[in-house]
């Protein structure tokens, strides 16, 4: 069996390890900024819409994936995790943080309101 490897598949285990799952992936073929988007929700309140851009490499920059909340009204860029060696492991690791801290202040609201 090939072990799976690769920035995305890292992702893809971190989210599941916090109770979150993708339910969507695109492929832009249009889009000059983009190389990837995926539609992840939580596993807690499905409601939770978030949107993974994977955004293409430019010279002399990072290749990054944005996480952006799909329910608001204007763009809200929640967390980002840049795509590169000595870099990731740790912003990996903090987006699971963001996203889990932005997770429960959602839940807290709704329960206010």
């Amino acid at each position: 069996m090939k072990k799976q490897t690769g920035y995305k598949y890292h992702i893809e285990q971190a989210l599941i390890k916090n109770n979150w799952e993708i339910v969507e992936t695109t492929i832009p073929e249009q889009n000059i900024w983009e190389s990837e988007s995926w539609i992840v929700k939580t596993t807690h309140n499905p409601e939770i819409n978030l949107y993974f851009s994977f955004n293409k490499p430019w010279q002399y920059e990072f290749s990054e994936v944005t996480i952006s909340d799909m329910n608001a009204s204007e763009y809200t860029r929640i967390t980002s995790v840049y795509l590169s060696k000595g870099r990731f492991n740790k912003g990996l690791q903090k987006c699971m943080t963001d996203l889990t801290t932005f997770r429960n202040t959602v839940t807290h609201q709704k329960v206010i309101v």
